[in-house]
């Protein structure tokens, strides 16, 4: 909420998407509502977010078997730190790492003949690299490299219920509350156990929208 506070012209276009998919009653959901197949560009933002302020910034796995790293070699049985804050933040991996870019995972769908479907969003995978040219390109992600929920065989196994269940949430949010920022305020990420959290917690400015 912070980062499309600060960012309001994201947030725009999380409302446009969130009302074409959900509609205008706050009463109800479409019955045929799937976040797993709409809602392309709030999960963007859900995925930027998480890369930008992982909840652990770091892990540690301990090799099953000896691993070659370049031109080492780990022998299995040693502990190995996984620092996620910096893998999110290599502009090797993220370009432009310190910025909050959601096109990085979305890019426009071509839907010239669909009328009246106004702007919709698809998955961005690394091949993709449409209108490389523009000054205002930006390179998609690196998705191997996003490990805010882990990887391999140990990954977090509840992820996928946790993103349909903050995608769903962020959009119905958005239909009627405005989220702004507190001038002047901003987060400072503090370690809580295995988990950070921002000191202070988010203070935020929240108004209802005159559409509700």
């Amino acid at each position: 909420l912070y980062l499309i506070s600060a960012h309001p012209q994201v947030q725009k276009i999380c409302v446009e998407e969130s009302i074409n998919t959900l509609g205008n009653d706050t009463n109800s959901m479409p019955r045929d509502f799937d976040p797993d197949e709409k809602l392309h560009y709030i999960r963007a933002v859900v995925y930027e977010a998480l890369r930008l302020y992982p909840p652990a910034p770091q892990t540690m796995r301990v090799l099953e078997r000896p691993l070659k790293l370049h031109n080492h070699t780990i022998p299995a049985g040693v502990k190995v730190f996984v620092p996620i804050w910096e893998i999110h933040r290599d502009p090797n991996n993220f370009p432009r790492p310190l910025e909050f870019l959601p096109e990085r995972w979305v890019r426009k769908k071509d839907n010239k003949n669909e009328e009246g479907a106004g702007i919709q969003w698809e998955e961005r995978y690394e091949d993709d690299n449409h209108g490389s040219t523009g000054e205002d390109f930006v390179p998609p992600a690196n998705r191997d490299a996003f490990v805010a929920f882990s990887a391999g065989a140990r990954n977090c196994l509840g992820q996928k219920l946790a993103i349909q269940e903050s995608v769903t949430l962020l959009a119905i949010l958005l239909r009627c509350l405005k989220f702004d920022i507190v001038p002047g305020y901003v987060p400072q990420p503090r370690k809580a156990g295995p988990i950070q959290r921002p000191h202070g917690g988010v203070p935020l400015i929240i108004q209802r929208r005159t559409s509700c």
